[in-house]
């Protein structure tokens, strides 16, 4: 795979790969970095999973605790915390975004693969713009200006980017059939949308399998899950859908338990040429919904 452009998220990940691993070297925990020098809660585990930026003067910190004296290593690190906190390229739209969404977005931007498994809609990365704006406007309590609306369509268009660009994230996205049936926009959109998936399937990045209903029922059919994968072993991260929001998850006995049920969910489906199969006759069913209408 063609080496991803260094985003600000992927220089933290780097930076807290290499911090913990000096700290493992020096013998300490987590906590205990973070005890002697003074700082609060879990920071120290935040670093290292790349979750915030880091001022250098703490990553100097930290090298004086655990040791590092060598010049190179301490300026290389140094140089690495100061471009880690540089501005995402979502940065603009950060007034839009939780916690949560900046979170996924900015994995999402530093991954090399995400699979995921989406029961009730079409991903956002998968989304048309009609589509999108049906979800966007009649999803969730707030009320949105058509200002703030088309800023979100245009943020999750360029999410959509990072697909085709040169090294840029391999999707594997899993739907149930409800999501090709539950009718968001009307038939129009929906004809759309079913037209635009059948061309995303059919690019070399791009890999989707539905789980029809005569499948009947699963192990995930409670909601949502994915895996975004890095290219660091262990760094993989898993996410679930719940109804408190998405949480994210760092363990490795986590993420293992995720990729097995997404291995489930793969099997299951049917496979991507019969999947583009279902989505096109999906597509034509709109049509001719469309045609009655008229």
């Amino acid at each position: 795979m063609t080496e991803r452009r260094p985003t600000p998220t992927v220089r933290r990940r780097q930076l807290g790969t290499e911090l913990r691993q000096l700290r493992e070297g020096a013998g300490l925990t987590g906590d205990e970095a973070t005890e002697r020098l003074g700082w609060y809660g879990a920071k120290v585990s935040r670093i290292e999973n790349g979750r915030i930026s880091v001022p250098w003067s703490d990553v100097s910190d930290l090298l004086d605790l655990y040791g590092v004296e060598d010049r190179a290593t301490r300026e290389a690190l140094i140089r690495l915390a100061k471009e880690a906190r540089q501005k995402d390229w979502w940065q603009p739209y950060s007034d839009l975004l939780s916690k949560e969404a900046r979170t996924y977005i900015g994995l999402e931007a530093a991954a090399e693969s995400l699979h995921i498994y989406q029961p009730c809609a079409v991903p956002g990365l998968l989304q048309s713009p009609d589509y999108a704006r049906a979800i966007i406007t009649r999803a969730g309590p707030l009320v949105l200006s058509e200002t703030e609306v088309e800023r979100r369509i245009k943020l999750r268009q360029e999410r959509q980017a990072t697909l085709s660009r040169e090294g840029g994230l391999e999707l594997w996205a899993v739907l149930d059939e409800a999501a090709l049936r539950r009718e968001i926009g009307g038939p129009v959109t929906m004809g759309d949308q079913m037209r635009h998936l059948v061309q995303a399937g059919c690019r070399r990045e791009i890999t989707i399998q539905v789980v029809p209903f005569k499948a009947g029922p699963h192990a995930s059919m409670d909601g949502g899950l994915g895996i975004f994968t890095f290219a660091e072993p262990g760094e993989n991260v898993a996410f679930v859908g719940t109804a408190a929001g998405t949480l994210f998850l760092g363990r490795q006995a986590d993420v293992r338990a995720a990729s097995l049920a997404f291995e489930h969910l793969r099997a299951v489906a049917l496979g991507p040429a019969a999947s583009l199969d279902l989505v096109e006759a999906a597509a034509r069913e709109y049509e001719q919904a469309t045609e009655r209408q008229r």
